[in-house]
Formats: structure tokens, sequence, C-alpha cells
């Protein structure tokens, strides 16, 4: 993927409107997330993408919102709002991603936590290890992502969805 399109995405993240829309769907699946309960014991394994034999995919939008407000913490490493102070956010660069994706991990993991939780995408909240979560998570997940993709339709913006650290790529050349 194209560095001109990682930036119209992150043109697109600072509508107003767009963000808006990709929290709606965010909470919609936290509000089912919540009424079905998953257990997350904050392991990490959903992180370590190679050890458990998993992938990420995201779309474009998506990637550039998480991009876009991790930038925005300030120098403690603390989200707006204060949220998760006690972690750092590792700089997004090519060295960076390029060695999280060799220890087949995600970039923003930090010992069994991520550093982007209140502004991870889609695929990052509705996936869990809970057994009990098999029987649900798919669906939501696709229900939700038809959403974002037409949060890029309606909006006009370029519609990609790619492996995590593909599409990460983009936004560090």
């Amino acid at each position: 993927m194209s560095p001109g399109l990682a930036q119209a995405w992150l043109a697109a993240v600072a509508d107003p409107r767009i963000a808006g829309a990709l929290e709606a769907v965010y909470a919609e699946a936290a509000a089912e997330i919540e009424a079905r309960k998953p257990v997350c014991v904050a392991s990490g394994r959903c992180c370590h993408f190679e050890a458990y034999g998993h992938r990420l995919y995201v779309t474009g939008l998506e990637a550039a919102y998480t991009v876009s407000r991790a930038g925005r913490r300030d120098r403690a490493g603390s989200a707006p709002g204060g949220a998760r102070g006690a972690l750092s956010l590792p700089v997004l660069s090519a060295a960076t991603l390029a060695g999280a994706q060799g220890a087949g991990m995600c970039p923003f993991l930090q010992g069994t936590l991520c550093t982007v939780h209140e502004i991870k995408p889609l695929a990052c909240r509705t996936y869990y290890c809970d057994p009990t979560a098999q029987e649900w998570q798919q669906a939501l997940t696709e229900r939700l992502l038809g959403r974002i993709r037409g949060i890029h339709e309606e909006f006009g913006v370029e519609y990609r969805y790619g492996e995590w650290w593909g599409v990460l790529a983009s936004f560090t050349r």
C-alpha cells in the first residue's frame, strides 16, 4: 500500500464525522462483547500472531485511526484522558515494525498489554482466546467490518483490507 494512500486515510480520520462513525462501530462492538462477557486474562496471546497461528487484518481507516491517535499520546505514554499511563508507546517506524514482525507480534504490545487498547482496530476488539467466543466472534467481526466498509464508501475513502503489519508499513514510508 502506498504512502499516498496512508496519507489519505490519515486525512480522512481527522474528519470528526468519519472518526465518529468508526467510534460508533467500536462502541457497538463493546456493547455486544460486554453482553457476552468473554474472558480476557491479558495474556497477550492474541498479539503474538506467529506463536498462536493467527493474523490480524484491518481496513485503511482503522489503521489510520490507531496510528493518528497513538501519535497524540503524551511523553509519559498515556492516551488523551490519562488511560494506560503506565505504558510507553513505541515509535512506529520501519525498524520497530520489522522488529515486531520478526518476533511475530504486534508492535504495540508491551509485556502482555496493548499500548493502543482504547484505539485498537475492530479485529483486536472482537478476538478472544476464550473458547466460548469462538461461537460468535467471527460473525460479529464480519457484520461490523461491513459497517466499516460502508464508512469507506459513504465518505469516498478508498477501501483496502490487509494484514496489520503490511497496512502499518504504509504509514512508516
